[in-house]
């Protein structure tokens, strides 16, 4: 699976994010779960939301970091 979100995901996941401020969550969000997760690790390495983040503890990661197992009260920056 490409470990990389398209540009598409960023802006659909950010924009839930912007039209329910705190209230969103990764299992919140309409698309594919992988996908969003992807796009909210993304996010938040650009420093465009901010929230809640539970590292996933079973997967090592690449050269970003951590791949996430889910993350609540998200907020834009």
């Amino acid at each position: 699976m490409n470990k990389q979100p398209s540009d598409e995901v960023l802006e659909s996941v950010l924009q839930q994010i912007r039209d329910n401020p705190g209230k969103k969550s990764a299992g919140g969000l309409s698309g594919d779960t992988e996908q969003n997760l992807l796009a909210i690790r993304e996010l938040r390495r650009r420093g465009l939301i901010t929230g809640v983040f539970l590292d996933d503890s079973t997967r090592p990661g690449d050269h970003h970091g951590r791949f996430l197992y889910d993350a609540a009260r998200l907020e834009p920056l």
